[in-house]
């Protein structure tokens, strides 16, 4: 499964599947998931503005192995796409820009969830 970060004409990231746009609309699933290639695109963003450099040509392709047995992500590939003019000298660079996004780090090291029903007492008049 893959997903695909891009950069419109104004610089808004714009993650989408299967050439649709992944909105709140979309399933709450599809949402997270593109929030790690959202946050990487920021970070590549950032990189590539405080060098003048243009988002053209740029985008990034999460690619995921999905069990369907198990609905479940095995592993997430980033890839990002470079144009042929991006400097070679920056491109191992890109690995730690993307390394700073905190969605992925907190993939690779998620919290614990605690689920606490809250049951109130109904208040009598």
């Amino acid at each position: 499964m893959d997903l695909k970060i891009n950069f419109d004409e104004s610089g808004r990231i714009v993650p989408s599947i299967n050439g649709n746009e992944i909105t709140m609309n979309e399933s709450p699933f599809l949402v997270f998931l593109a929030t790690a290639g959202m946050c990487s695109a920021v970070y590549v963003k950032a990189f590539m503005q405080q060098r003048g450099m243009s988002l053209e040509g740029v985008s990034l392709t999460q690619r995921m192995d999905y069990n369907q047995m198990t609905n479940m992500v095995n592993t997430i590939d980033m890839i990002i796409d470079l144009p042929a003019s991006f400097p070679e000298k920056y491109k191992e660079t890109m690995k730690k820009v993307v390394a700073q996004c905190p969605v992925k780090r907190h993939l690779a090291q998620p919290p614990v969830f605690n689920v606490i029903p809250n049951l109130k007492p109904v208040l009598e008049d």
